[in-house]
């Protein structure tokens, strides 16, 4: 896999260093129901999900790094005593799978697609390189693979939480969560109000891909976008189309092989 660094606000959150927040924290606010948006300012701005259940957490998206997982923890811990029983990798970048290592030593289990471990365990360091290049105080981390994986769509929380597949788009194996009670969809580094990093999407297959969400017609109202703004109707789907289609002459997909 052939890494091309990018200076400019990507899906992997990469910034010029000098753009990169000199007081880095995380902001846990509750959207409606169960469901709780994660700001996490370390690096560059990513957004993640926290669901609160009956008796356990889950996580969506373990954030950038076990120190922000750590704050995370801490955040969550000022809402509920409840455990935090289990983290969705939902790709295999950094910014989604660099707290793993904390989230796994207080006993959580990371759960993914297959997709998704298998290319954390070719590609991790390669990545982490690719990030300490913009980033160079972005720390070595070591590979943390899940413990769980599914070989497409699956549900947690007694499915409450359902991990959507549709296929490539900004990476091979990034998925959609859903929230079907609050009408929530956690659109990970697929969905958000800039075009971002495309140095590993898919660029034919992407447009697919959200178009295949829309015709699921699953009824939510508000989308938590993986980067910049959190919070979105569901025209966003419609505004990233056209951001694509607007690019589409002037990016060419790099994906691992």
């Amino acid at each position: 896999m052939k890494l091309i660094p990018t200076l400019v606000v990507s899906c992997l959150g990469l910034v010029a260093p000098s753009a990169v927040a000199q007081d880095p924290k995380i902001v846990l606010t509750h959207l409606r129901g169960n469901v709780y948006v994660v700001e996490d300012y370390f690096y560059s701005k990513e957004n993640s999900v926290v669901y609160v259940g009956d008796s356990s957490v889950t996580i969506v998206g373990a954030t950038w790094s076990p120190e922000s997982s750590r704050l995370l923890a801490v955040e969550i811990g000022k809402v509920t005593q409840k455990p935090i029983a289990e983290v969705i990798d939902t790709n295999y970048h950094p910014d989604r799978a660099g707290g793993n290592a904390y989230f796994k030593g207080i006993g959580a289990k990371i759960v993914s697609i297959r997709m998704t471990r298998d290319l954390l365990a070719l590609h991790w360091d390669e990545m982490v390189r690719y990030v300490q290049k913009a980033i160079p105080s972005y720390p070595t981390l070591p590979l943390v693979l899940p413990d769980k994986t599914f070989p497409g769509d699956f549900e947690l929380q007694g499915g409450r939480v359902k991990a959507i597949y549709l296929g490539p788009s900004h990476t091979a194996d990034g998925v959609f969560v859903f929230f079907p009670e609050e009408k929530v969809l956690y659109g990970n580094c697929i969905l958000k109000e800039q075009l971002g990093n495309l140095d590993f999407a898919d660029v034919a297959e992407y447009p697919r891909t959200l178009q295949k969400l829309k015709q699921l017609n699953l009824g939510f109202t508000t989308i938590v976008a993986g980067h910049w703004s959190a919070l979105h109707g569901p025209e966003l789907i419609d505004q990233y189309l056209k951001l694509l289609a607007t690019n589409h002459g002037n990016v060419r997909a790099s994906q691992p092989k």
